[in-house]
């Protein structure tokens, strides 16, 4: 408890959450978490006030949160409700709003303990849904929020990850909103501001833009790659439904284009190589192998020229590289992980295997490091 009310703390799991950082895209969860509480205990209140048809003026502003840290270790933002400004807004109501607060909190660890149990409500109230659609939307696989000072029925703190987002949201929805930053081939230009983006993930995906970038920047790209950062909505088989926000939509240098393009067709080649291509030994590339060689691309375009692409005798696929000194090789086994090492070309430092189980962040900031971009 703070000197000025209820405090809450967060703490983000994950490589790239090490060292107390926090980057800018998930930012966004902490007045998504506030938002969230804030809907639970309006609610609440419209629940023990029945007589009343409107919130009090000011009610929604009384629930007020500051971010006065961010400490060490794994990112762990704390949050103080703001007792001040309840009075200000709501004199005399602010012990019954932190009541308020305080019972929130415990319906949104139930909301989430419940979902790692696949026990789910029929429905929420819209307001409840919205504010979970944005909290963790900037989560990748393996990442966790963990809301400290809770415990589920395991006996451990209670986290929210992508998997436990996505059950509990399509339990009460169809649908739920994720970010998408990758690579892909534009195939539709259309006059009103629309463009048609083809991406390996998730297939066509329609992206709006302001119509005046349209023909000063798309028009007469067809079939050129672009970098592709949005929020998208996905169905609870992660089937592409529409993309509900543009971050940021780039063609790619031609230059870069058609580096891009020699090794989409290298890997087209590998698709179909069969098995024995190794004089009688050596597995076809697996299926896992070369959707995750194709991400890796998405991800890492601007470095296309280095890349030599090879397969694997075990059914997988192999990008060769030489940069800063050193001879790199990101590998892809055929059960769709990577794996990075290298040999420095004119001493004896190597870089022995490092494992990750998919092309995730922490694998591209790995990356990002070796090779100095």
């Amino acid at each position: 408890m703070s000197s000025s009310g209820r405090s809450f703390q967060l703490r983000y799991v994950g490589r790239r959450f090490d060292g107390a950082r926090l980057p800018l895209e998930v930012l966004s969860d902490l007045p998504a978490f506030r938002d969230l509480l804030a809907a639970f205990a309006k609610e609440s209140w419209r629940i023990s006030h029945k007589g009343r048809k409107r919130l009090p003026r000011g009610f929604d502003g009384s629930i007020s949160f500051d971010l006065v840290a961010i400490e060490e270790g794994s990112a762990m933002p704390r949050l103080d409700w703001s007792r001040e400004t309840a009075q200000a807004l709501l004199p005399g109501f602010d012990d019954e709003l932190e009541g308020l607060v305080d019972d929130s909190f415990v319906k949104i660890i139930d909301l989430i303990d419940n979902a790692a149990k696949h026990q789910f409500p029929t429905s929420l109230p819209s307001e409840q849904v919205r504010a979970l659609n944005r909290l963790g939307a900037g989560l990748k696989p393996g990442e966790r929020i963990e809301f400290l000072g809770s415990k589920g029925a395991d006996g451990n703190v209670v986290y929210l990850d992508t998997l436990r987002r996505k059950s509990l949201i399509t339990q009460v929805r169809e649908t739920y909103q994720t970010n998408f930053d990758g690579f892909g081939t534009l195939t539709g230009i259309h006059i009103e501001g629309s463009l048609t983006i083809h991406t390996a993930e998730y297939g066509e995906i329609v992206a709006y833009v302001d119509p005046a970038r349209i023909e000063e920047e798309f028009d007469g790209n067809i079939g050129s790659p672009v970098q592709v950062s949005v929020k998208i909505e996905l169905d609870d088989r992660d089937v592409y439904r529409s993309v509900v926000e543009v971050y940021d939509l780039d063609v790619i240098d031609e230059k870069v284009s058609e580096d891009l393009m020699k090794c989409r067709k290298r890997l087209d080649e590998l698709r179909v190589l069969p098995s024995g291509w190794l004089d009688g030994a050596g597995e076809a590339p697996s299926a896992a192998a070369i959707k995750a060689a194709e991400v890796f691309l998405a991800k890492r375009p601007f470095q296309a020229a280095a890349y030599k692409l090879f397969p694997t005798p075990s059914g997988g696929v192999v990008f060769e590289l030489d940069v800063g000194g050193w001879d790199y090789s990101v590998e892809f086994p055929s059960d769709g992980s990577v794996e990075m090492y290298g040999i420095e070309v004119d001493g004896t430092d190597e870089v022995l295997p490092e494992r990750f189980d998919a092309v995730s962040d922490e694998f591209l900031d790995f990356f990002d490091t070796r090779t100095g971009k």
